[in-house]
């Protein structure tokens, strides 16, 4: 959607090289000051660059914990699958309780992993306390994912 909004005219390219006329501003790759800049390019890693209008706060922390909770619990269970595969040959019931264990694990939180991404951006624009309930929320997933592995696992 902020793609869309970027069009590229010689209107735009005006602007950017009016707003840096005089002012130290950093490009945003390389930290090159790009104060008096005459081109649309930064001289030193030679990167485009436009201007545009940013929020202030960008509001993403919450969806950042949310996605490291559930990536967590993917991670976690993903990699005990690895391990059941090369390690667990052979141990008859304990094996079937991992792998199902495991197999239940991986699938509910890939799932909602997969859901988290999906409605990134519908879950920005809900306001910061509700953001970071969803966020908890996550975590609580991957810490009932865990608990029953413990559980199970016994």
């Amino acid at each position: 959607m902020v793609d869309e909004l970027l069009i590229d005219t010689g209107a735009d390219r005006d602007l950017l090289l009016r707003y840096l006329a005089g002012r130290d501003v950093p490009c945003p790759r390389c930290d090159y000051n790009l104060r008096d800049l005459v081109g649309d390019r930064c001289p030193e890693c030679g990167d485009q660059l436009v201007i545009r209008v940013n929020m202030v706060e960008p509001r993403i922390a919450a969806l950042i914990a949310g996605l490291v909770g559930l990536s967590a619990g993917v991670g976690l269970n993903g990699l005990l699958l690895i391990y059941a595969a090369f390690v667990m040959r052979g141990r008859g019931g304990m094996e079937m309780k991992f792998l199902t264990c495991n197999a239940v694990g991986f699938i509910v939180e890939g799932i909602a992993l997969f859901a988290w991404l999906k409605t990134w951006r519908l879950i920005r624009r809900l306001s910061p306390p509700v953001r970071r309930r969803w966020a908890i929320g996550c975590w609580l997933l991957t810490a009932a994912n865990l608990t029953y592995f413990t559980l199970t696992i016994q």
